[in-house]
């Protein structure tokens, strides 16, 4: 069975985005992060046993804004330089759409359709909490349909993030109820379930057969609240629409310690479940064959 990391970023420091933008990103945990290419993903999969991941870049030059490096707005990792790594990687990796919609939403909607016809892309990604709209605005319905359109899933960034200019009134992952009742059949992946918002992540994910949670970056909070939210998911019967993604950390342990930590409460995830969660839905889902 394939294993596949569904949300993995690369960025070239400072050619995609400035020195104290990435500072900021990760100042609370005082993690040193430079610039990370297709190259340094393929063996970031190798070092944690995975066969395939998911690249994004991103476009937030419209948002970003610090005071104190007012001209210093360029965070942008083009879609093109996105599939250049992929090309380069052997079959390793896979490409993920990212855009800023609210910059220009029909050029939004050809550069999605152009980036799974032409450069086989996988999967949409949209950051609300960073382009400051709400995931339900009416505007994104364009996108919404052409997804529908091209049968393509859509991540959809939900929960904190310690980015000063993100608006947090856009990060509760409830908002994504209104897409889900409106859009039956559109496939949406939760991104990160929410945190510290998880009960809402894991009662969205819940509620829409056609929701899947992801738990990305939850190395920062450890294996006791991944192991309750994975109980919570497989009493609530949505176990089976979990998909793996690391944000480029190393999970194992984290994985390994939620399953012990669920099964001395009472939950066993099976072994059948983890190999869903590690790779099978998603390789389903993303259309990724062993």
């Amino acid at each position: 069975m394939v294993t596949i990391d569904c949300h993995l970023h690369v960025t070239e420091v400072p050619e995609h985005a400035p020195e104290w933008w990435v500072r900021e990103m990760y100042a609370p945990w005082g993690w040193e992060v430079g610039s990370v290419d297709g190259p340094a993903i393929v063996e970031h999969l190798d070092a944690t046993g995975l066969d395939v991941g998911m690249i994004q870049g991103g476009d937030i030059r419209r948002t970003t804004h610090h005071p104190e490096h007012p001209h210093d707005r360029r965070v942008l990792v083009p879609n093109d330089y996105v599939a250049r790594q992929v090309a380069k990687s052997g079959g390793r990796l896979y490409g993920v759409a990212a855009m800023d919609p609210l910059r220009d939403i029909p050029a939004a909607v050809l550069e999605l359709e152009r980036c799974v016809k032409e450069l086989d892309f996988r999967l949409l990604k949209l950051v609300p909490t960073y382009h400051h709209y709400n995931p339900k605005d009416r505007r994104l319905d364009p996108l919404y349909e052409k997804c529908l359109e091209l049968d393509l899933p859509v991540m959809i960034h939900t929960g904190w993030t310690a980015t000063i200019n993100s608006a947090m009134e856009f990060q509760d992952p409830i908002q994504l109820d209104d897409i889900g009742r409106r859009y039956r059949d559109l496939k949406v992946i939760v991104a990160h379930l929410g945190y510290p918002w998880v009960d809402e992540g894991v009662a969205v994910v819940a509620k829409h057969p056609n929701f899947y949670a992801e738990m990305a970056g939850w190395t920062a909070w450890g294996p006791e609240i991944l192991a309750g939210a994975l109980s919570k998911l497989k009493e609530l019967g949505a176990i089976d629409r979990v998909v793996f993604g690391s944000d480029n950390t190393d999970a194992r342990d984290l994985y390994r310690d939620a399953r012990r930590i669920a099964a001395s409460q009472g939950t066993e995830i099976t072994d059948e479940e983890m190999a869903g969660i590690m790779g099978g839905t998603a390789a389903e889902l993303f259309g990724i064959s062993a």
